[in-house]
């Protein structure tokens, strides 16, 4: 019987370890690790939504500019055949003022 009891004795010692902090200290450390990480997690978060506004905003303006940037460049072309078409109409009054000069001497 007695060795069944200090058996009993050593291996309760093994199944429970006596913890040396007390359970409010533990909850506590437990408590501020959980708020640490949660802070970390929604500072990190909230940078990914402001990083990703700012993707779709700078996305949004790319895209204006560039459609902004083809209408101008339209437009130039438009106006670049409005000269054309307006030298040539001077170079013809020129070459009929010209030949109606040495028309009549």
């Amino acid at each position: 019987m007695d060795a069944t009891l200090s058996n009993s004795h050593t291996t309760s010692a093994v199944d429970s370890p006596e913890f040396k902090s007390r359970p409010g200290a533990l909850a506590w450390a437990f408590r501020k690790s959980r708020d640490r990480w949660k802070a970390k997690y929604m500072k990190l978060k909230t940078e990914i939504k402001r990083h990703t506004n700012r993707v779709a905003d700078l996305s949004k303006s790319r895209a204006h500019w560039r459609a902004q940037a083809e209408a101008a460049r339209q437009e130039l072309h438009v106006r670049e055949a409005e000269v054309a078409a307006l030298r040539e109409q001077i170079a013809a009054i020129d070459v009929k003022k010209k030949s109606t000069r040495a028309a009549c001497p």
